[in-house]
C-alpha cells in the first residue's frame, strides 16, 4: 500500500463520513479552513462507500473521520470493516452524543480515537493531526485507543462471523434492490462474486436464503 502519511511530500488525504448532509459540508468547510496542509477529499454520507474507499482504493485517506450514527451500515461495523483490511489508516470517531458513551465501543471497533463535533475546531485539529502521526487520541479511564497496525492485527487474529468489508457493501446494494449484474457493475467483480458474497452473509446473518437476507441485514443496523 502506498506512502498515505504525506511523508512522500503530498498533504494527507482525509475522508469525513457522516449521515447528516447538512452537518457533514458544514464539517468539511471548517476542517477545511483549520487543516490547509490537508487534502480533504469528497466526503461521503454511507458507510458503505467509506468501506469502499477505504479498503479497495490504491490510496486510501490518511484519515477518517467516521460518524457513529450511519443509516446504512453502524459506524462501529464501519470501523471494523475497514480495520480487518487497511492497516494504515488512521480512523478517528467523531460523535453528537456523549463521547464516553461510545469510546469503548469505537475502541474495539478499531478507531484510533474518539471526538465530539461540539470541540473547538482547534481541539478538532490538534485530534486529527494526533492520529494521522500514528499516535492516538482520547486516552483516558479504562478506555485505552490502539494505533492502527495494533487495532488492524487484533481484529484480523479474531475469530467471529462478523462480515467482511465486501459482503457489507454487497449485502447493503442487495438490500436496495439492486440485482446481482448491477451490483456486479458497481463493485467492478463478477455476478458469481456477488453471489458467493451474497451466501456467506446469509450464512453468517443466520439468514436461510437470500430474500431473509435483506431482513437479517437491515435488523442487524438497527441495533
Amino acid at each position: 500500500m502506498p506512502d498515505i502519511s504525506g511523508r512522500d511530500g503530498s498533504k494527507p488525504t482525509m475522508l469525513i463520513m457522516d449521515n447528516d448532509r447538512m452537518a457533514l459540508m458544514a464539517l468539511q468547510s471548517i476542517l477545511a479552513k483549520a487543516l490547509p496542509d490537508f487534502e480533504l477529499l469528497p466526503p461521503v454520507s454511507e458507510g458503505s462507500k467509506a468501506i469502499q474507499l477505504c479498503t479497495a482504493t490504491k490510496r486510501p485517506p490518511a484519515v477518517l473521520l467516521a460518524d457513529i450514527a450511519m443509516n446504512d451500515i453502524n459506524g462501529p461495523d464501519v470501523v471494523r470493516a475497514i480495520r480487518r483490511e487497511n492497516a494504515t489508516t488512521a480512523i478517528l470517531a467523531i460523535t453528537a452524543s456523549t463521547v464516553g458513551r461510545h469510546a469503548k465501543e469505537m475502541a474495539r471497533a478499531g478507531a484510533q480515537g474518539i471526538m465530539s463535533k461540539n470541540d473547538d475546531v482547534r481541539l478538532q485539529a490538534v485530534a486529527i493531526r494526533q492520529v494521522q502521526a500514528g499516535k492516538t487520541w482520547g486516552d483516558g479511564g479504562d478506555v485505552r485507543f490502539e494505533t492502527a497496525a495494533v487495532a488492524s492485527a487484533r481484529i484480523k487474529a479474531e475469530k467471529d462471523n462478523r462480515l467482511s468489508a465486501r459482503e457489507m457493501e454487497v449485502a447493503e446494494l442487495w438490500s436496495r434492490g439492486r440485482t446481482m449484474p448491477q451490483i456486479a457493475a458497481e463493485l467492478s467483480i463478477t455476478e458469481t462474486t456477488v453471489r458467493t458474497h451474497l451466501m456467506r452473509a446469509a450464512d453468517k446473518l443466520g439468514a436461510g436464503n437470500l430474500k431473509e437476507l435483506i431482513g437479517a441485514w437491515i435488523r442487524m443496523n438497527l441495533h
